[in-house]
């Protein structure tokens, strides 16, 4: 037999779509004994070995799993899918359309002791190249059981479209479908591949994105060290600092979204994971907060805020009617907030001292702008320049350059802080 012959010793009855109620992507996988074999190139790359080659897309159909991120538990590490973009791939393949690029996927290290490969050629070869960490490239097969989850980390919408495809036509569980399959790595591997893959590739979401590469580097100090060598170690800083917020503050344990947690009605979503990290930047890049933990400047945070909610009450009873919550309220206030601290170390106050802020911020009050309605213009002021949409000010102050100038405009009501410095 040829190495780009695909013979299968089994095969998967295909549903149609209008006689049954089963869904395809949480069907339970319903072992008959019976063992799947592939044929195609076999490689070894630094001592892990690699199927290339392909499979019916019933197998892929009935076999194929996906590690969504779940946000209560931190697990899994991919994003929700589009169930628009999988429909589409499936009209596409529908209507005659090929997949050119490999699904990818592994079999994980636990369920390695129920595959075999089999080169057709140089075993030694092969055995001494995952011995010894180095590199192989040769053919034959590879066999697993047809209940064996096969982890597909690159692909699910296109994965998603085959099982569209399969819910409408009977016919369709021959369509070959180009795989490259990586044998035996860790859940943690398979989480290193699918960040590579998306970040340099085709991109994942910044908030989701940075969770992952939190996750991968609690296990991996050598990723730890690069992230700071490229001075990237403050979004891991960051990532910490929002878990206890999430944890621990009042004001914010409900109002930052996670990756994957959806938006319902009723919630105090007002902020993405990502934008509030990126609005840390100012305060993790003090030199006084350098060798500060997490939790420290959780505190810290959380103590400036009950200040700001003190001077400001109405404007968190209903988070979502105003921005002080928002990407322009959270990042001009971050921003402002070193100097904050400043005057607090001035007065001799403590940081983590809700009353110290409260007294520092009662600028904030004095904040001042004109709007425009239709009886003309109109002056607010106090909490109304906190308003969400054209009613208020602070919200009409968007993108860099609106920020900034923000960010000025709270300096010139809050305490100077050389005010009070003996010189």
């Amino acid at each position: 037999m040829s190495a780009n012959t695909a013979l299968i010793t089994t095969a998967f009855p295909v549903r149609d779509h209008h006689t049954s109620k089963e869904n395809p992507l949480t069907a339970t996988k319903k072992p008959s004994g019976k063992t799947v074999r592939v044929y195609g190139a076999i490689l070894v790359q630094r001592g892990t070995p690699i199927f290339l080659g392909g499979m019916p897309s019933d197998v892929v159909v009935q076999q194929k799993k996906v590690a969504l991120f779940d946000p209560e538990t931190n697990e899994g590490y991919q994003r929700e899918p589009s169930h628009a973009r999988m429909n589409e791939a499936g009209k596409y393949y529908e209507g005659g359309g090929r997949m050119p690029n490999p699904l990818l996927m592994n079999i994980r290290e636990s369920d390695f002791d129920r595959v075999t490969v089999k080169p057709l050629k140089d075993i030694e070869g092969y055995e001494a190249a995952q011995a010894d960490g180095s590199d192989w490239i040769g053919y034959g097969y590879v066999e697993f059981p047809d209940d064996l989850d096969l982890w597909l980390y690159d692909g699910q919408h296109r994965g998603g479209g085959l099982d569209w495809v399969h819910e409408r036509h009977v016919d369709f569980g021959h369509f070959p479908v180009p795989v490259s399959v990586t044998l035996g790595l860790t859940e943690d591997g398979e989480l290193k591949e699918f960040y590579n893959v998306n970040n340099f590739a085709k991109g994942v979401r910044t908030d989701l994105a940075w969770t992952l590469l939190r996750k991968q580097t609690s296990t991996d100090p050598d990723l730890a060290d690069l992230m700071e060598d490229k001075g990237q170690e403050w979004v891991l800083r960051g990532l910490d600092v929002v878990e206890h917020l999430k944890k621990h503050s009042p004001t914010w344990k409900d109002s930052i979204q996670l990756p994957n947690q959806k938006k319902v009605k009723g919630d105090s979503l007002t902020i993405m994971q990502a934008q509030f990290v990126r609005s840390l930047r100012p305060v993790l890049d003090m030199k006084l907060l350098n060798r500060a933990t997490a939790q420290e400047i959780a505190t810290i945070l959380d103590a400036f805020w009950t200040g700001v909610r003190r001077v400001l009450p109405e404007a968190f009873d209903e988070p979502k009617q105003y921005v002080l919550q928002k990407g322009p309220g959270v990042i001009a206030l971050h921003r402002v907030l070193p100097e904050v601290i400043e005057v607090l170390r001035v007065r001799s106050e403590r940081a983590g001292d809700p009353d110290a802020y409260e007294r520092a911020l009662q600028g904030l009050k004095d904040l001042n702008g004109e709007i425009t309605t239709e009886e003309g213009t109109v002056r607010v002021h106090g909490v109304d320049y906190w308003k969400s949409g054209p009613e208020g000010v602070a919200s009409q102050f968007t993108g860099d350059a609106g920020r900034k100038r923000l960010y000025v405009n709270i300096r010139a009501v809050l305490p100077k802080p050389t005010a009070g410095l003996e010189i």
